[in-house]
């Protein structure tokens, strides 16, 4: 093939082109410092680049993010460790005034001003704002999230919760809403009160034992009159109220039974009310140590002498081992006809109160009944001291009463009517805890003495209603429920859980929610209501009891700030939670940032050492070419004139 001039022009310029565009490549490289000036220097790694690029795009709009957020909860935890500071110094003044029997109107009056200041800086902390934000609103952070009024608190602000993204796929709330902060029910009014329902005749067995009722699946238990050994099985099947269990109980029992049960004037409970007879007092089964009402026969050694004037007959009685007064007829008759001593016999005394012994022989054997020294008393216990003349009729020696109520096999009965025991006088039984119920009578209330019911007053945010029980209309459980709930609040009353007392609770969130009495009758006191069930009402009501000079409320309410001081400490938790959250992202982000900027140098910087050894390579290659170039292509103008 025939190579011409111009194929050979053609080739150099080629050449010198190319070593040129390496030269000056290198020379880009060297200038800026960077590997990869354009994609074509390297499309893999330009890849990468962007791929790293972004990713530090991302974390740096991520920490960001974090360090605004870090900014909200700074300001969470320093503002609510300022309220936790004022509700410590509030539950120190309601101490200080709740117990201090010396404080006068003034110092009162002084106490509900500080309350009060501390109320309106709580409410500054509550309203505070980052970048004309305020913290608490929600997504209404232009609205200030409380507004304070006479009679209470409103939350104004939404629920929204405003996310922060602090990674991919990572979001954190980066707010707090007020209303779960400073208006949270942290307790609900009532839920503990106990009216103390007293014990009425037409009371449901089904409701005592706060509704576990009574164990009638049998229905019976068992009285034994020790005095007299006689038992008794009560039947109370059938009973539906604790009128009918007093009647079928008395009826069984019947009048010669010297026992009567009947409902307790004193509070919730049944009462045994045992009568002592006036005959018939005594029988075998009697216990000794029951007769001279309880002070018994002395049976230590238990020794008296059946005797005449001339000792002729010395018969000594041995009474050491009797427990019963059956016990003391076997031995004395037995002893005497032992002893060859006849026509003695020992019974009880015409009214059954006692005992007679009587000298049946003919002529009588003059008899008397002497103690055995002087240091003893058996006979005088037994009321038998004295001469056969011919017979002596004993005193009475008036047995206590004695009776034990027990139940039967595995039944309840009478646990569950709280009647078990023994009863030797009038005794109350165990409280059976009725429950209360819509139909319970006020007059039943304290234990049967009732209550003076006045009127209340109930706030709820900017709101107010009197709620007036003094009327005659209102005698139940369910006539006091009925006009709470009909006030036109936004209130719920109903019996609380516990069966024993009447609850209320807000329908609404975000408002404050305040019970007290409206009058002197103690209306909400006695209802066991009175209170706030939130931390900034009950600022409010401490500061009226403190006007009032109400102890039993400043009492109370210092209970209110225990719980206070807790929810503080349990969103200042949170607060906590999510400072750690953001700061362990932080440091794990900042962490991932150094190693994708190293990643993103390794791809796209230069080395700079290298690249003047290969600038001064490529520069000499270049003149290289040039002197080739020209040698090789040594033209004169004649060449391209021709």
């Amino acid at each position: 093939m025939r190579v011409t001039t111009d194929m050979i022009f053609d080739r150099t310029m080629f050449n010198l082109s190319r070593n040129i565009q390496r030269y000056m490549r290198v020379e880009s490289m060297l200038s800026s410092g960077r590997r990869i000036n354009a994609p074509s220097d390297d499309p893999i790694g330009t890849q990468h680049d962007l791929n790293y690029r972004s990713r530090l795009s991302e974390m740096s709009q991520h920490l960001s993010n974090i360090s605004q957020g870090m900014g909200w909860m700074t300001s969470y935890e320093n503002g609510l460790a300022d309220v936790k500071d004022m509700y410590s110094a509030v539950k120190e003044i309601a101490i200080t005034m709740a117990n201090d029997t010396n404080n006068d109107e003034v110092t009162r009056i002084a106490a509900a001003n500080e309350i009060e200041s501390i109320l309106e800086q709580v409410l500054q902390v509550a309203n505070a704002k980052i970048d004309s934000r305020y913290v608490y609103a929600g997504h209404r952070t232009h609205t200030e999230p409380l507004r304070a009024s006479a009679n209470g608190v409103i939350y104004q602000g939404d629920r929204g919760i405003i996310e922060m993204e602090m990674d991919v796929s990572s979001r954190i709330a980066s707010n707090f809403i007020g209303e779960d902060v400073f208006l949270n029910q942290f307790l609900t009014l009532g839920e503990d009160a106990n009216l103390e329902t007293g014990v009425t005749a037409a009371t449901l067995l089904s409701d005592l034992n706060m509704g576990n009722g009574v164990d009638l699946s049998t229905g019976t238990f068992e009285i034994t009159d020790n005095n007299r050994g006689i038992n008794y099985t009560i039947d109370l099947t059938g009973a539906v109220t604790v009128g009918d269990a007093v009647t079928m109980i008395n009826a069984q029992l019947g009048v010669g039974s010297n026992l009567e049960i009947n409902i307790s004037e004193a509070g919730a409970s049944l009462e045994w009310n045992p009568a002592a007879p006036t005959t018939n007092t005594i029988a075998l089964n009697t216990p000794l140590k029951n007769l001279n009402g309880g002070d018994g026969v002395d049976t230590n050694p238990g020794t008296f002498i059946f005797t005449n004037a001339d000792s002729s007959i010395s018969v000594e009685v041995d009474l050491s081992s009797a427990t019963t007064v059956g016990d003391v007829l076997t031995i004395i008759n037995t002893t005497l006809l032992v002893n060859g001593v006849s026509g003695i016999t020992m019974g009880y005394n015409a009214d059954g109160t006692g005992f007679r012994v009587n000298d049946g022989n003919s002529p009588p054997l003059g008899l008397s009944i002497v103690e055995s020294s002087d240091a003893q008393s058996t006979a005088y216990d037994l009321g038998i001291l004295g001469d056969l003349d011919p017979a002596i009729e004993g005193r009475d020696i008036s047995p206590k009463l004695d009776f034990i109520i027990r139940d039967i096999g595995t039944q309840t009965t009478g646990a569950d009517l709280g009647i078990l025991g023994t009863v030797d006088s009038p005794i109350i039984g165990q409280n059976i805890r009725p429950l209360l119920t819509l139909d319970t009578a006020l007059s039943s209330l304290n234990n049967k003495v009732g209550f003076d019911f006045g009127q209340l007053k109930i706030s709820q945010g900017d709101q107010i209603a009197i709620v007036d029980l003094d009327n005659a209309t209102i005698t139940t459980i369910a006539d006091v429920i009925a006009a709470i709930n009909s006030s036109g609040l936004e209130i719920s009353a109903s019996i609380n859980d516990a069966g024993t007392g009447i609850q209320i609770e807000p329908t609404v969130s975000g408002k404050t929610l305040i019970i007290e009495s409206n009058d002197s009758s103690k209306t909400a006191h006695s209802l066991g209501i009175a209170g706030s069930s939130d931390m900034l009402g009950s600022l409010m009501l401490l500061a009226n009891a403190l006007r009032n000079d109400d102890r039993e409320l400043i009492l109370q309410l210092n209970g209110n700030m225990d719980l206070a001081i807790n929810e503080l400490l349990s969103t200042r938790a949170d607060v906590g939670a999510k400072m750690i959250r953001m700061e362990t992202t932080r440091n794990r982000l900042e962490a991932t940032q150094i190693n994708v900027t190293r990643l993103l140098s390794e791809v796209e910087d230069a080395d700079i050492i290298s690249l003047v050894s290969e600038l001064g390579r490529e520069e000499n290659l270049y003149q290289a070419s040039l002197v080739a170039s020209s040698k090789l292509m040594q033209m004169s103008l004649m060449d391209f004139l021709r």
